[in-house]
Order: structure tokens, then C-alpha cells, then sequence
């Protein structure tokens, strides 16, 4: 389904783009003079419109800031792949990437005998070595490429089966603070990411997960864009209410009771 951002020029979609990403970064407190900042890179278009963002010389996030675009090898790439592909579209940014082979991910839930939610430890394993990676890089911050889509099926995936009432933060701190994990495109819409990324014709260098496409999220994912066909804005409306908690009107003092 085309979106009212397909309409606009490439330059037009820059701009509507980057400044969702301005505000995002102010409203968040995300960067600041000193940081680096370990760019996680997936290969997806949501990552690579993230690095083109970053790349762009904005006072908001070009002062002292250095930024370091570093893929994960999760081990679903064949063996010998070079990633050269990647590479060349970050060089083309000005930024030289990183590649951390962590390739025994994949082999730890990869197979007929792999756990009953491989997302999740897939999803963990990742995030730890991204923070081992962005030790080993001298690096205070890790951006990562969500949108507000990706923040609504992460609120309803814990509800519906994580059995919390819990979403992703735009800036959040791990470790007493040591790093935090900022997210540039947190108010961007997933139509305006995916305009920005046609508008400049960008691949998708992912290399995918065999499992790819039968996730809970996706299921999460599909149930979203019915919905939202059905009750358009109601996208809108689900994010709106994440910065509306009303925790009178939830039950967590009664948490330690187990409920059948």
C-alpha cells in the first residue's frame, strides 16, 4: 500500500525524514558533544537509511560526535561471504564498517532441536555482542534503527506473550549508565523509512534468518497493518498512548499473586 510519503520528491523525503530524526534526537537527549557511537548495522534498509541519516552533516549530531558502523556476522551469511556489498555502501557514506563474527549464534538455535522462542535469544545474544563489541571500540552509545513500528510490536508482543505491559525506550540506559542504546528513528514512521529508502534506491543487504518471516513479530506485524486498514490512525493513536501511562488504572501492586 503506497503511503502519502511515495508522492513526495527524494529531496522532500530527505527533509521530512531528517527532521523526525532532529527531534527525536532533542525531545530524547540522544547525542552529545564526545559521543561514540557504535551504529548497528543489519544490512536491512531500516539500517542503512539509519547510517545515510547519520552520515548527513547536521549540527544537531556533527559536532564532536563520531559514529561507527558495525555489523554483527550471526552466522546466517554463507561461509566466505565477504560482505563486501556492505562495505561498499557504508565507504560510500565516509564511514569504514566493522564486522564482529559471532557466527555461533546461529548454530545455538538454528535446527530441528532449536528452543521454543529462538527470536528472543537470537535478539539477546546480538545485543550482547554488540555491547562486547562496542567495549572492544571505546564506544559510550549504541544506535539502533527502530521506528515507531517497530516500538508498537514490541509493546503488543510483551502483552501478548511476554505477559508484561512493557515497550522499547528511545534512550536507555544499561550497566549503571556505562552505555546506552539510542534510537535516532524512534518517531519516524515505517512509511517514511521505507520512502526515504526507495527514494535512493537502496537494497536490502540483510542477510536473512531462516526462519525469517514466521515470527510471532510478524504475525504482530500483519495484525497491525489489518487493523490499521480498518481503522486508519489507529496506528497513530497506539503510539500517542505509550506517552499516556496511567498506572492507577494497572495492577502491578498485585504482581507477587500468581493468576491462573
Amino acid at each position: 500500500m503506497k503511503s502519502c510519503f511515495d508522492t513526495l520528491s527524494a529531496g522532500k523525503r530527505r527533509s521530512v525524514l531528517l527532521r523526525s530524526v532532529k527531534k527525536s534526537v532533542g525531545m530524547f537527549d540522544l547525542l552529545a558533544d564526545g559521543d561514540r557511537v557504535l551504529v548497528a548495522v543489519s544490512g536491512g534498509r531500516d539500517s542503512l537509511v539509519l547510517v545515510d541519516i547519520l552520515a548527513e552533516k547536521s549540527p544537531w549530531w556533527a559536532r564532536t560526535v563520531e559514529f561507527i558502523p558495525v555489523f554483527i556476522d550471526s552466522g546466517f551469511a554463507p561461509e566466505g561471504d565477504d560482505f563486501s556489498d556492505l562495505s561498499d555502501f557504508i565507504e560510500s557514506r565516509g564511514f569504514k564498517l566493522h564486522i564482529a563474527h559471532r557466527r555461533e549464534i546461529s548454530e545455538m538455535y538454528i535446527g530441528e532441536d532449536r528452543p521454543q522462542n529462538p527470536c528472543f535469544i537470537c535478539s539477546r545474544l546480538r545485543k550482547k555482542a554488540l555491547i562486547e563489541t562496542a567495549e572492544e571500540l571505546g564506544a559510550n552509545k549504541i544506535a539502533l534503527g527502530h521506528h515507531r513500528e517497530d516500538v508498537l510490536e514490541t509493546f503488543l508482543l510483551n502483552a501478548f506473550f511476554g505477559r508484561q505491559i512493557a515497550a522499547i525506550r528511545p534512550n536507555q540506559g544499561l550497566f549503571e549508565g556505562k552505555y546506552r542504546l539510542v534510537r535516532p528513528l524512534f518517531l519516524a514512521r515505517q512509511s517514511q523509512v521505507r520512502a526515504y529508502a526507495d527514494a535512493f534506491a537502496f537494497p536490502d543487504l540483510s542477510r536473512r534468518c531462516p526462519i525469517d518471516g514466521t515470527t510471532k513479530r510478524e504475525y504482530i506485524k500483519n495484525l497491525l497493518s489489518d487493523l490499521e486498514r480498518q481503522n486508519p490512525g489507529l496506528k497513530r493513536d497506539l503510539f500517542r498512548a505509550l506517552f499516556h501511562p496511567k498506572p492507577d488504572y494497572l495492577l502491578g501492586e498485585w504482581a507477587k499473586h500468581k493468576i491462573e
